[in-house]
């Protein structure tokens, strides 16, 4: 007796709804997962230069402070007064005029 062997077929595997739902599930979950890493990194270092500008500009606003006291201890009347008798210019007090920085023609 011959026996008939039987044929063994391979179907092509079909891809299931199912399937398609989990490998896009899972893929949105990794999605998810690095744009919350890549943003929270972009603001850790956004917060980093916002420190280092206001570092800066603090830095910045002394120095002006600075400055700007210097300029006013070096414009003061007397100071320019006693600096012309030490070069031995003579001062009359009528025709000495101090122009003020913020007086504007």
């Amino acid at each position: 007796m011959n026996m008939a062997k039987a044929k063994i077929v391979k179907r092509k595997k079909r891809l299931r709804i199912e399937g398609l739902a989990t490998l896009l599930l899972t893929l949105s979950i990794f999605g998810y997962f690095g744009a919350k890493f890549a943003l929270k990194s972009y603001n850790i270092t956004l917060q980093l230069k916002a420190q280092e500008s206001e570092r800066k500009a603090n830095t910045l606003k002394e120095d002006v402070a600075n400055l700007e006291a210097d300029i006013t201890k070096l414009e003061d009347r007397d100071r320019v007064l006693g600096m012309a008798e030490k070069e031995g210019i003579k001062t009359n007090q009528d025709n000495v005029v101090v122009v003020d920085k913020d007086e504007k023609k």
